[in-house]
């Protein structure tokens, strides 16, 4: 009996240790299995739990197994299809979750694609074109003369006459739309629908910001005078503080669902040449967070005449990168590489540039007042015409390094070789 009893708690522990083994590989890798594995498995459990019910049985009862009743066997024959019977369950459960998901992306696709339409303005009434036509006839000396004029004109929807209640036209209505669309983007661009989206909504967040500054930016590359330049810059400002451009600012400048984090991060290879002109990092809507692009690849990104205050670039590549007119003030530009960018006219107020790659930069006419940098990044831009700094800048940053040993300490100085040396200075350099 002792014997017998050995055996069978060897065979029970074996059991055991198959039973639990199943059961981990179930919650760890059930997932992965396909389901002609997953109903082998439950089988294999009937016939585990079927092995040890008839050893229990013919081990502690005394009853003979042929006079069991009916209702026993069922019982039993219940429990044994448990596992098979929680398979198929699951298989019935998890087909409708399936379906039931992909109902749900199916009606985020179409919410999705209808935004699509009108952020791109494809709701937006035509314009029509009237055109008129008068023709004069007149007898003089015998002979006919016939005059033809043409007039073409341009007509909106009008606004609809109401006597009790105030409206708006059919096309202020759809730019209405088209704004609205622009924030109800945001939920697919953060991911709130799953990632499929998100790429989609930025590229079309991006490609709506660049169309809606893209005139202005190519009178900017084909005018050659300041005032008209300045002009258009103001026009890109304008832009970006419209209702369109404050949408399209809030939307693309957003943070993720922790507010932690930039949603541009994601999407680091998109970045590149990415079009962000007039925009103003100032506006309430722009978080602290949202003004920090440090460590990103901005390489040839157009950010003329942005207003970047308080912007961190440190340590973003910016090469070649466009802050023609850009307004910075006190922004970040530590160890930010600036080889060949365009910072013609550009503003630059109490800009930490410390260890600022400037090789080969365009410096024309920037004003660089009270900037944290030295002459040895200067002497390597490419052009500092007309670029401007402070007395004080001179004195103390760009000095020590300019003079050469045979000039004195500026302390030395007489006040009339002071001046000598600053228009030397100018001379040289260009720099006023």
């Amino acid at each position: 009996m002792g014997n017998v009893a050995f055996v069978i708690d060897h065979k029970w522990a074996i059991i055991s240790i198959l039973v639990v083994l199943i059961i981990l590989c179930w919650v760890l890798f059930g997932k992965k299995w396909s389901n002609v594995l997953k109903v082998f498995c439950a089988g294999t459990f009937s016939i585990v739990i079927l092995d040890i019910l008839f050893n229990w049985f013919e081990f502690y009862s005394k009853d003979s197994i042929d006079t069991l009743s009916a209702g026993f066997w069922n019982f039993i024959i219940l429990i044994v299809s448990a596992p098979v019977a929680f398979v198929i369950w699951h298989f019935r459960d998890e087909n409708n979750r399936q379906q039931i998901e992909n109902q749900r992306k199916d009606i985020n696709l179409k919410e999705f694609q209808k935004l699509s339409e009108w952020v791109s303005g494809a709701h937006l009434p035509e314009i029509k074109t009237v055109s008129k036509t008068t023709q004069k006839s007149s007898s003089k000396d015998g002979a006919e003369i016939t005059e033809q004029t043409m007039e073409q004109s341009e007509e909106y929807a009008k606004k609809p006459n109401a006597a009790h209640f105030d409206t708006f036209s059919k096309r202020d209505g759809a730019v209405a739309l088209q704004i609205s669309a622009i924030y109800n983007l945001l939920p697919f661009f953060r991911g709130d629908y799953g990632e499929s989206f998100r790429r989609p909504a930025f590229n079309l967040l991006k490609s709506a910001w660049q169309a809606m500054q893209q005139d202005s930016l190519k009178k900017f590359e084909n005018i050659g005078l300041h005032y008209e330049r300045v002009e258009i810059i103001r026009k890109l400002r304008k832009s970006a503080e419209s209702p369109m451009g404050v949408a399209l600012t809030h939307v693309l400048l957003s943070l993720n669902r922790n507010n932690t984090k930039l949603n541009l991060r994601d999407f680091p290879e998109m970045l590149p040449n990415i079009c962000l002109a007039g925009m103003n990092f100032s506006l309430s809507v722009v978080s602290k967070t949202a003004r920090d692009l440090s460590d990103l690849n901005l390489d040839g990104a157009d950010f003329r005449g942005a207003i970047l205050d308080q912007v961190k670039f440190q340590n973003s590549q910016l090469c070649k990168a466009n802050f023609q007119n850009a307004q910075l003030f006190e922004s970040n530009l530590q160890t930010a590489n600036l080889k060949w960018a365009r910072l013609d006219n550009a503003y630059l107020w109490a800009v930490d540039m410390e260890g600022t790659k400037l090789t080969a930069a365009y410096l024309n006419n920037a004003k660089l007042f009270k900037c944290k940098l030295n002459w040895r990044q200067l002497k390597t831009s490419r052009n500092l015409l007309f670029a401007k700094i402070t007395v004080y800048d001179f004195i103390k940053k760009i000095y020590p390094d300019w003079k050469t040993e045979n000039d004195f300490m500026w302390k030395g100085l007489a006040k009339s070789e002071k001046r000598k040396v600053m228009q030397r200075f100018c001379d040289e350099t260009n720099l006023i």
